[in-house]
């Protein structure tokens, strides 16, 4: 296995990263190591330094935004694939401009995450075909009202939207309780909603959470 890509697997389904495992390990690439949260990808990175980390976006604790934005801050070098079953435009753009080297869906071919680690490992950017439309059709239509939120908005809203609360946020995102406050009070400006029965239906409409 000499010289073969090394890779870090960031997923919260042990099921799902022996399925990972199985077909990247049989196309020559070495998986070594596997983790289930953001705040442990984060933390053993530097410890493994692998060529590629693959990672899920939805996971518990801060999740894969957050990880992807500490781990390309730690080390301006590092290559992180998105692997999530987010379809729409915004969470390829979110987490392109976040720093990541690439992005795939799960519902993509399964040669197609093999061929992204490889192009990835080899300093090259990689989108999915489909995700690569999204974008497109997404900034020919000017995009939408989650434009207006900056990155830690986002984020944020992406958390509320599960049914997080406040201090749950807080703690994964290592930030106080006034801090993540005061984002959901501009959210909710910025959105024009009320609540959070209001915030979770908006999420719904525009697919930032699946029902």
């Amino acid at each position: 296995m000499q010289g073969a890509v090394r890779v870090m697997l960031v997923d919260d389904h042990a099921v799902v990263r022996q399925g990972y495992r199985h077909l990247l390990e049989k196309s020559g690439i070495k998986v070594i190591a596997e983790v289930d949260s953001g705040e442990d990808a984060y933390r053993v990175y530097s410890e493994h330094q692998p060529e590629v980390v693959v990672m899920d976006l939805s996971m518990r604790g801060m999740g894969g935004l957050e990880a992807l934005k500490r781990i390309v801050s730690r080390d301006r070098n590092a290559k992180v694939l998105v692997f999530s079953m987010h379809d729409d435009a915004i969470f390829p753009t979110r987490a392109l401009q976040a720093g990541a080297s690439g992005y795939v869906t799960k519902s993509s071919a399964p040669d197609v995450l093999v061929e992204a680690v490889f192009a990835i490992a080899n300093n090259r950017k990689y989108v999915s075909h489909d995700i690569a439309q999204e974008i497109a059709m997404h900034n020919i239509n000017g995009g939408d009202i989650l434009n207006s939120l900056s990155s830690r908005e986002f984020e944020v809203f992406n958390l509320l939207a599960q049914g997080r609360s406040i201090e749950d946020i807080a703690a994964a995102l290592c930030l106080d309780y006034k801090t993540i406050a005061n984002v959901q009070t501009r959210l909710r400006q910025k959105l024009n909603v009320e609540n959070a029965a209001q915030l979770m239906l908006l999420a719904i409409k525009l697919n930032i959470i699946k029902t």
